[in-house]
């Protein structure tokens, strides 16, 4: 199984008083059971800079989001996928064209991101993936 994880699935993962942090835990534990057959897990390196920006800003601590960010990168089932001119360019249409979501431009990456890859899933708490017509975990 293909799946895309967004920002908001490693905030809540990471961080005990996010109130979706035990649906992310469970969420995880169940992929490393393999509940769901093997699972690859991708995200974007403009995800990336979003959760370790955002652990610094929300905790000042730049220690716990190098410390975060290594652990994103030595996933083993994870795959930063890096924004190509393709993806840029298909983002930047997709944000154009939705005038009538408030969709963040890295949420358009996501998006071009799992068009491209074919991944009908995505591991956040961010409802703007299914406004986008993907199915969303947990």
């Amino acid at each position: 199984m293909m799946i895309f994880a967004d920002s908001s699935a490693y905030i809540a993962y990471y961080n005990k008083r996010d109130k979706n942090h035990n649906k992310a835990v469970s969420l995880v534990k169940k992929i490393r059971n393999r509940e769901f057959g093997p699972v690859i897990i991708y995200t974007s390196d403009y995800v990336f800079d979003e959760v370790v920006t955002t652990v610094l800003l929300l905790t000042k601590n730049k220690d716990l989001a190098i410390k975060i960010g290594e652990f994103i990168k030595a996933s083993k089932i994870t795959k930063i996928i890096k924004v190509d001119e393709e993806i840029f360019h298909k983002a930047w249409e997709i944000f154009k064209k939705r005038r009538d979501k408030f969709w963040s431009f890295t949420d358009c990456t996501s998006f071009a991101i799992m068009e491209k890859m074919n991944i009908k899933t995505a591991f956040t708490f961010d409802k703007h993936y299914i406004q986008a017509g993907f199915n969303t975990i947990p």
